[in-house]
């Protein structure tokens, strides 16, 4: 009997050791200090098992391949995070949002490094035109990443609470916070279960939760209750309560904030010490320069004697490869190790003039050639077809070389642009090299919006 007993309990140890097995070092409660996590977070299964299965041969070779792959936008990011005063962990929320991937989309439209909505991304002053889409510039969108989860700090003053905002909304974390800090103040005063004011607001939430109407009214109880002072940990919001639906946080949130925790531990252990990736030589990495607007990145490429496809990748938010005409300078990212060059040389770039032509029905290489003046077989060769067949609506860049564009400039004073289908008031302006400012002046435009058959009034 006494042997049966001790196999029981050394089976039951061995079970316990391995499910313990994992010790968290003065490393890792950094990070949760920097995100404002309690050290108690360590004791959360789920934050052990995804610890446990990223760390495994396999996950991990995967992970370490991701920061090298991006090691050449790493330095910078992390630089803008300091700079922003975002503590270091945040490197891996972008990690989580696309595993450093500049231009993957979501299924919801989100875009980019930190997966920004075009109306969120309007908010935080990034670009998003036919020109360019800021959402794609690591560092532009690194700021803009930024702001936003300080806004979210500034709300609920705690750093993980910002990282749960980012991913699942301002109004989800204060439902949760106004949920969980009720149930907690109830554990801890039983009595308080029955009292008329607690009632009232479990009968608040409850119609919100059925109808997801009048959230003002959960907002009222989210400032009240914050007046309590409930000890609300991280690990109670993240509970997930039996037999319910909706639970404070969503799943994805919850593992969300796992994950960048995990991340965080995983890079602290094994990388910050050796400088493996995050201390790259300066000459390996990017900067950023100021280059004249209207430009193609395929002169700037030739200066630098670069690829032309090389370029293009460290810039995937200059769509069509073109500067916008509209500002003096527009920031562009190249090698560190080309910076000299550059700046020796950004006078010499040639300075052509592009037009972002849409195919009509009827179109044809040739005749858009004619209509240009520009040989059919060299726009094949700019835009890199492969074959002569063309699509409606697809955009072709079309050079217009400025001694052309000055004999335009000489025959015309005053001219009449009908718009076609396809125009943009964008295309018109670096057409005829009239800023876009002036073109709404002259024609009193409010907008930057036309349409088919309006008349453009184009003064030299």
């Amino acid at each position: 009997m006494n042997k049966i007993l001790l196999i029981v309990f050394l089976c039951l140890a061995s079970i316990f050791t391995s499910a313990n097995a994992l010790n968290f070092n003065k490393k890792d409660y950094e990070v949760l200090k920097d995100l404002n996590l309690e050290k108690s977070f360590t004791h959360d299964e789920h934050l052990q098992d995804l610890y446990n299965k990223l760390s495994d041969r396999n996950h991990f070779h995967i992970y370490k391949r991701n920061l090298k792959n991006s090691s050449i936008y790493i330095s910078k990011i992390k630089e803008v995070l300091n700079q922003e005063g975002l503590p270091s962990s945040f490197l891996y929320l972008s990690m989580a949002e696309s595993n450093f991937k500049l231009d993957v989309r979501s299924s919801t439209g989100a875009l980019g490094l930190w997966q920004f909505m075009p109306s969120t991304a309007k908010i935080y002053n990034l670009r998003n035109d036919e020109y360019v889409d800021e959402r794609l510039d690591f560092v532009k969108s690194t700021h803009a990443a930024s702001k936003y989860l300080k806004h979210h700090h500034k709300r609920f003053d705690k750093w993980y609470l910002a990282i749960l905002a980012y991913n699942c909304g301002e109004g989800r974390v204060i439902e949760a916070i106004t949920r969980a800090s009720i149930d907690k103040y109830i554990r801890i005063y039983p009595n308080k279960e029955n009292s008329k004011k607690i009632k009232d607001y479990r009968k608040t939430i409850k119609e919100y939760l059925r109808t997801k109407k009048d959230f003002y009214k959960i907002n009222k109880i989210y400032k009240k209750i914050k007046k309590l002072n409930i000890p609300l940990t991280a690990r109670d919001l993240l509970t997930v309560q039996s037999n319910l639906d909706r639970q404070y946080l969503p799943r994805e949130s919850r593992a969300y904030l796992r994950k960048i925790v995990v991340l965080s531990m995983i890079a602290n252990r094994n990388f910050l010490k050796k400088g493996y990736i995050f201390d790259r030589d300066i000459n390996s990495t990017l900067t950023t320069v100021k280059a004249k607007g209207g430009l193609h990145l395929r002169s700037i490429a030739s200066v630098l004697n670069m690829k032309f496809s090389t370029l293009a990748k460290m810039n995937l938010h200059i769509k069509q490869y073109i500067i916008p005409s509209d500002v003096k300078k527009y920031d562009i990212n190249i090698p560190y190790l080309k910076l000299e060059r550059y700046n020796k040389n950004k006078n010499k770039i040639r300075s052509d003039s592009y037009v972002i032509y849409r195919v009509k029905k009827g179109d044809t290489l040739s005749s858009i050639g004619n209509k240009f003046k520009v040989k059919y077989s060299f726009i094949k060769k700019f835009n890199e077809l492969k074959t002569n067949k063309l699509s409606l609506k697809q955009k072709l860049v079309i050079p217009i070389y400025n001694n052309k564009v000055k004999k335009v400039s000489k025959k015309y004073k005053r001219q009449i642009y009908k718009v076609k289908n396809g125009d943009s008031l964008s295309g018109i302006s670096y057409r005829f090299k009239v800023s876009i400012k002036k073109l709404k002046k002259d024609n009193k435009l409010k907008s930057n919006k036309i349409k088919v058959g309006d008349k453009i009034a184009i003064y030299k």
